[in-house]
């Protein structure tokens, strides 16, 4: 999907197709700028992959566009609303788990890990503009992908700890550092678990083999989210912070004769 930003306005998204239209009718000339997942800033539209749909429209002076805080896709929770989520999912699973051998601690469990996922895409939904290996979307619904998941998981979980962690770096995030050996192990564990459903077939055996990984996992589960849910409020805080304050950009070669220019910066709609 892409973004074009002409006469001072933001707009799309939109697909390629939809570009080409708008540059046949003339909507998107010379002096519009794209952005699109995996551009660095906003880029002249002749200088992308539609150059030549502008080939034979006449060059214009253009103005340089500010980059937007978060430009794809739009956020649109607080930061607050990590820690609630992460509050939740830990009373929930904390409680439910160790209920889970009478009917009151299923539904609890359950409502826990629907809020863990909740919060694992919104983590993943965080570093989007970034270079993250997969979607937020992928991130949770291929965890439910029988036999699949078993590789999945290790993508969701601790590919997140490397994004998270990377996307601070690259962008100088004062952000907790996620835990990335923390991920490993609750993935490998994760896979243990996965053991335990043969074994409890197996009296005594089963429930035994169950409470030795069921309880460090769940210990580790709520740690990791925790890790996850730190370092995504600080990113989020960052966003909103760059997006608040006006910035003064140099054109340079787009200046056109001025030296630099006051302007606010904004999100995508």
């Amino acid at each position: 999907m892409w973004y074009y930003y002409t006469n001072d306005q933001q707009f799309g998204p939109v697909d390629e197709e939809e570009i080409i239209r708008l540059i046949q009718n003339g909507t998107i000339g010379h002096d519009a700028f794209l952005w699109t997942e995996g551009f660095d800033d906003w880029m002249p539209a002749g200088q992308t992959q539609f150059s030549n749909e502008l080939a034979n429209i006449p060059a214009t002076a253009i103005t340089r566009p500010v980059q937007t805080a978060y430009p794809y896709p739009a956020i649109r929770f607080q930061p607050h609303s990590l820690r609630t989520l992460w509050l939740w999912l830990a009373w929930l699973v904390g409680i439910g788990l160790p209920l889970s051998f009478v009917c009151i601690g299923v539904p609890l469990t359950i409502a826990g890990t629907v809020l863990g996922y909740i919060l694992l895409y919104r983590s993943w939904l965080l570093i989007q503009d970034g270079n993250p290996r997969t979607t937020a979307g992928l991130a949770v619904g291929f965890c439910f992908i029988p036999f699949f998941n078993l590789y999945w998981i290790y993508v969701a979980f601790v590919g997140l700890s490397k994004d998270m962690n990377s996307y601070c770096r690259q962008r100088q995030i004062a952000a907790p550092v996620v835990s990335e050996n923390m991920a490993l192990a609750y993935y490998i564990l994760s896979l243990l678990n996965l053991l335990a459903i043969p074994l409890s077939f197996i009296p005594d055996i089963g429930i035994v083999f169950s409470l030795l990984v069921g309880i460090p996992i769940t210990v580790l589960y709520i740690i990791l989210m925790k890790h996850f849910t730190d370092t995504g409020m600080s990113i989020l805080e960052h966003k909103m912070q760059t997006a608040a304050q006006p910035q003064t950009t140099d054109l340079g070669p787009y200046d056109n004769g001025r030296a630099s220019r006051d302007v606010s910066r904004g999100t995508r709609e």
